[in-house]
């Protein structure tokens, strides 16, 4: 089973100075739909130890044909980059319940690529081929969940 879940699973978690975030961190879901993602990656692990179902769930960062903000820097999976993801993960064999963070080769990487790799993504894509384009007077936010995490969203 592979399953699209999101890191807004774990949004709130607080980005590492010098370190990346790891493929399994704990669940601080930034909204509802963060929610919703963490039960259903806890589903997927009791499947798992219960029934031995094999489940690669991909926490993706912001799928779109380019990055269009400061956070996308770090958090962008191009769609060539979703398809070598998805094609990994689906291919890969017997590879048990795993986290996978769903991104690109970023320069900015706030995550690890840990488990893709070892599942054999190999992301080919940058966010920093289009920062010129983006940069500027932009929020910088400390958590995951970038703007998710305002107090005024919900």
């Amino acid at each position: 089973m592979v399953y699209a879940s999101s890191n807004h699973a774990v949004g709130f978690a607080p980005l590492l100075e010098g370190g990346a975030v790891p493929d399994y961190e704990y669940p601080r879901p930034d909204s509802y739909y963060g929610v919703s993602k963490v039960a259903s990656e806890s589903l997927l692990s009791l499947y798992h130890d219960r029934y031995g179902l094999d489940a690669v769930c991909l926490r993706i960062g912001s799928y779109r044909e380019r990055p269009f903000d400061l956070r996308s820097l770090w958090s962008w999976l191009s769609p060539g980059d979703c398809t070598r993801l998805v094609e990994a993960a689906l291919t890969t064999p017997n590879p048990g319940f795993r986290v996978v963070w769903g991104v690109s080769a970023n320069s900015r990487a706030v995550v690890s690529l840990d488990e893709g790799r070892a599942i054999g993504y190999g992301p080919l894509d940058n966010a920093e081929d289009y920062a010129n384009e983006i940069l500027g007077d932009q929020v910088v936010w400390n958590d995951l969940g970038g703007p998710y995490t305002a107090l005024d969203l919900e």
